[in-house]
């Protein structure tokens, strides 16, 4: 009687689904935070007073020279509020329960969907990708480091050219870049950087570069300590490779655009908050009411027929010693990857 084409209608599969996985993130690896009671405040910057060596020599009856206690001056720091929202409707969950055509036992049974956990990462999701991009945008600025802690390498000079020159080596040298960085950084802190942001897809430029392959000729690449042992640097490093949608709408066409660009970063990182602490910077984060820096609120909107989840996160992205880091703008070409 009836066209059974008419009458069906697909199954959605609960066996699969196509779906990007989270990525990792590196801002707070970077900018480690430190929980801190109030909006705004200031913190000291000790000065070197505590490294000068003073007249200790005494004669026998005369009084021991006496020293001043080391200086410092002081930074601030003022927090900011991010928060983010997202609703579960009743409708969501009606649907889901009674399946309503959504889902097939003989295709795996239930959707397996969680809204109240969905909407939970959705938000916390998102607040991480724009601290991330703050981050990001803070450390590849060139203005906020010295003219010695900072180059923008450009042509033969980037180290995806292997564009030859006498001796049949190319001109761009990251080996002798990093050890540079690495002694600008040593000079302006008393300490050598322990960690290294390099784009993902710029590793292999490095770790194949012929200044690095001609050093080790006889160096097994396949060691995974490697890359340390052919630079010079011992330390963490972060191939860094989170992106994001730039084009800041679901309905537009996806502008996938990295974080990191082609700079690489290098720098002092001490993730552990306490005095006389080094690091390049920090994220300064409000501690909220039940203690945690990012909080999970619900409650019920009995209008709209719904529940909400809202994750907040008030901080404030900052540099506290621009000596720590070391910043290589455009290090690989345009076209790189």
């Amino acid at each position: 009687m009836y066209d059974p084409g008419t009458l069906y209608s697909d199954p959605i599969l609960t066996n699969l689904s196509v779906g990007y996985k989270d990525q990792a993130l590196y801002g707070e690896r970077i900018l480690p935070v430190t929980g801190v009671d109030t909006q705004s405040g200031r913190y000291r910057v000790f000065d070197r007073s505590n490294w000068l060596i003073f007249e200790s020599a005494r004669e026998p009856g005369t009084v021991a020279n006496e020293i001043q206690g080391a200086k410092w001056s002081e930074d601030t720091f003022k927090t900011r509020e991010r928060s983010l929202q997202a609703p579960i409707l009743d409708e969501e969950r009606q649907q889901l329960n009674s399946q309503g055509g959504l889902a097939n036992p003989v295709f795996g049974g239930t959707l397996q969907l969680d809204p109240e956990r969905d909407a939970t990462k959705l938000v916390t999701r998102s607040l991480l990708l724009e601290h991330e991009l703050l981050v990001s945008a803070l450390i590849r600025d060139p203005a906020q480091y010295a003219a010695a802690n900072k180059i923008t390498l450009s042509g033969t000079s980037q180290w995806s050219d292997y564009t030859a020159t006498l001796p049949a080596l190319p001109v761009s040298n990251p080996v002798n870049d990093l050890m540079v960085a690495m002694r600008a950084i040593y000079s302006a802190t008393g300490r050598y950087p322990n960690t290294l942001a390099v784009p993902a897809l710029g590793m292999n430029y490095i770790e194949n570069h012929p200044r690095i392959i001609d050093r080790f000729k006889s160096f097994n690449l396949t060691d995974p300590e490697a890359f340390r042992k052919l630079t010079g640097f011992d330390g963490t490093i972060l191939p860094v490779d989170s992106v994001y949608n730039a084009a800041n709408n679901l309905d537009a066409t996806q502008a996938i655009t990295s974080f990191w660009g082609k700079d690489v970063w290098l720098g002092i990182v001490d993730p552990v908050p306490g005095q006389n602490t080094f690091t390049f910077g920090k994220t300064f984060a409000q501690t909220y009411p039940d203690g945690s820096t990012r909080p999970v609120d619900r409650w019920r909107e009995e209008p709209r027929k719904a529940d909400i989840v809202r994750v907040s996160y008030k901080y404030d992205t900052k540099i506290i010693a621009a000596g720590a880091g070391y910043l290589f703008t455009t290090a690989f070409a345009s076209g790189a990857f």
